[in-house]
């Protein structure tokens, strides 16, 4: 725990003045293998605001947004004992008092709902299925500068199959 605790606080840091990019990017951290990427547009992406339930026989959100704009996705393995979930609570912390970032929701364990079902229906990535009681959940939104989401979900497999999603949203303008 004072392992992680150390290398987050000095891998985090460096976020004060930090731009809005170096959300996604963990290249910085040994601890942290990119394993996958996505530089798309979206349109009309659902993003959830509460715990991923079964409601009427289908598997959604009750509280959600739907954003158009330009996604940047990186998907890391977390290695060397460290911890995805630690990880993911020491990176939203230290990017939201770097760029002025409001919590729109988060989650941690059995609250945020079943993990398979996040991995699978929400972020289309079997490998992130894991543990129900181990996952974490954020979003975000920038409080200044062009409209923003962020997004972070982490995932324990097993000791060696640590996951750690993180999103960004450029907003579309909305058109009237």
């Amino acid at each position: 725990m004072h392992k992680l605790l150390g290398v987050c606080v000095m891998m985090f840091a460096s976020l004060t003045g930090a731009n809005e990019s170096e959300f996604i990017d963990l290249s910085s951290s040994p601890h942290a293998i990119l394993i996958r990427q996505v530089d798309s547009d979206v349109n009309d992406r659902e993003i959830g605001l509460d715990a991923l339930q079964k409601r009427l026989g289908h598997w959604g959100f009750e509280q959600s947004i739907r954003v158009s704009g330009h996604l940047l996705e990186s998907t890391y393995q977390i290695i060397d004992g460290y911890s995805a979930a630690e990880m993911l609570q020491q990176h939203t912390e230290s990017f939201k008092d770097a760029q002025g970032v409001a919590t729109l929701f988060q989650c941690d364990g059995r609250d945020c709902g079943r993990s398979v079902q996040w991995a699978n229906r929400v972020f289309d990535q079997r490998l992130l299925y894991g543990q129900d009681n181990d996952q974490r959940y954020w979003v975000g939104e920038s409080t200044a500068g062009d409209p923003t989401l962020y997004v972070a979900y982490s995932a324990y497999r097993t000791e060696g199959r640590q996951y750690l999603v993180l999103q960004r949203y450029r907003l579309s303008p909305v058109a009237e």
